[in-house]
């Protein structure tokens, strides 16, 4: 038995009410007016038969006589329209047998006569009794001729009660077998309904099953879709809750870094307003400001390039880089550093992606090298991979960075102890900005140590 619920329920319901109501009509049909219909027909056969020899000769009409009855399954009798009535039922009846249809009961009335007599068909059913049959006739004068159209038509009540009884009977058990095979059916059909029904609970439950249905129908089509959606809907949660990790780890490490110098500030301004102050605390204080603005301006960059859309245009990386390495030459000049590029040797440097996040991501790996670098010079390098795309990658050499340090150097707040001592410090936050740029343009980039020289790399695709 199929499980109950309101899908085979209603499926069950319906079927059984239409087939009440199909099989029920045409029961009644058959059992009321079949006969009524077969005499309707037969007198539409004597009808059609009548207008067929209606304009018709005597002559022609004995001549046609013989293909006219096998064509309509009828019998035509022409009698002369002569002497008195029992004569014309007498003669009426003889020619009727004549044609093999004895009959215990006919009579043509004065009435019929002189209906057919003032050119009116008149049509007339006589019940012949126990040999359960009637003669069915239409009668009309031609040529002072009485010409009579007959169909026999056999009495079907009681074949017609077995009839009948035999249909109920298929009808009974046709609804029967109709049921057990909506059941089965429907229960095919709901089974893999249950499974998707069950299914879309535990992805309501957050939790994100997938359904294996092989029907070949529109519900394998949904169970594909339903398992579309609870992989779409597992990677979403699965980027929502690493979202609201980073998120909650984003807030710690603000407070951290901004309880750090304003503990500093308090301190130094009770030790100022105390008299303690021995020439330096205003700068340490306004050190810590600084600080706190850079890491405040680098966040809202953060949340402005997360928030950015990308505007991509296509540009020669290689004038690109020359153009921003001239602007960082002062700086690199005070600090007794320079850039040693290799741009030349790269072929084809027309890349297309966000020139200006471009720029930031550029700004912010050369600030990287300045920072961490522990010689008078940094390396820039171009070089077209046998991939086709075209590699950028900037160097220089660092004792501080470990490879234990690399998988987190992406990450916001994430600043290496040993460089807080450095006179360009960092709040942890360009990395973070560099990769969300780079990931946002669907740019390919790693950073790996080799040696004691540590290596930005990106991967663009040429144009």
């Amino acid at each position: 038995m199929i499980k109950s619920n309101k899908i085979s329920i209603k499926l069950l319901s319906m079927v059984s009410i239409i087939m009440v109501i199909v099989f029920g009509a045409s029961y009644l049909l058959n059992n009321y007016f079949l006969s009524d219909y077969y005499l309707y027909k037969m007198k539409q056969k004597l009808t059609s038969t009548y207008d067929e020899i209606n304009e018709m000769s005597i002559s022609e009409i004995r001549e046609m006589k013989s293909s006219t009855e096998n064509i309509n399954n009828v019998t035509i009798v022409v009698i002369e329209n002569k002497g008195n009535i029992d004569d014309l039922n007498e003669r009426m009846q003889f020619s009727l047998y004549k044609e093999k249809i004895p009959l215990n009961k006919f009579w043509m009335s004065e009435d019929t006569l002189k209906k057919v007599s003032e050119g009116i068909p008149v049509k007339q059913l006589y019940n012949q009794g126990k040999i359960k049959s009637s003669l069915l006739t239409l009668l009309y004068e031609q040529e002072g001729h009485l010409v009579l159209i007959g169909a026999v038509i056999v009495h079907n009540s009681d074949a017609m009660k077995i009839i009948n009884q035999l249909y109920f009977y298929s009808i009974a058990f046709g609804t029967i077998i109709t049921l057990l095979l909506v059941a089965y059916y429907s229960k095919k059909i709901i089974t893999p309904l249950e499974k998707l029904k069950s299914v879309a609970k535990d992805i309501a439950n957050l939790d994100f099953k997938q359904v294996h249905i092989k029907s070949g129908d529109e519900i394998e089509d949904l169970s594909h879709i339903i398992n579309d959606m609870s992989c779409r809907l597992k990677n979403a949660h699965l980027q929502l809750e690493q979202k609201n990790q980073n998120l909650n780890s984003l807030v710690s490490n603000i407070s951290h870094e901004v309880k750090t110098p304003l503990s500093l500030i308090q301190a130094y301004t009770v030790g100022i307003k105390d008299g303690l102050d021995d020439g330096t605390y205003t700068n340490v204080i306004l050190e810590q400001v600084k600080n706190t603005s850079d890491m405040v301006d680098h966040l809202i960059l953060l949340a402005k390039v997360q928030a950015l859309d990308i505007s991509t245009e296509t540009f020669d990386l290689r004038a690109f880089l020359q153009q921003l390495i001239v602007h960082y030459k002062i700086l690199l000049s005070n600090k007794g550093m320079e850039v040693r590029e290799d741009l030349a040797s790269a072929g084809n440097c027309m890349v297309k992606a966000d020139k200006s996040q471009m720029d930031i991501v550029f700004k912010n790996l050369i600030a990287n090298a300045i920072k961490y670098g522990e010689e008078a010079f940094i390396f820039i390098t171009l070089n077209n991979e046998p991939d086709g795309s075209l590699k950028f990658e900037i160097i220089n050499k660092t004792t501080i960075v470990k490879k234990e340090h690399l998988q987190n150097i992406w990450n916001s707040f994430y600043v290496i102890e040993e460089s807080r001592n450095k006179e360009i410090s960092g709040t942890g936050l360009g990395l973070a900005i560099v990769a969300n740029i780079l990931a946002k343009n669907d740019v390919r980039y790693e950073a790996t140590l080799k040696g004691e020289n540590i290596h930005f790399t990106i991967w663009f695709e040429t144009q």
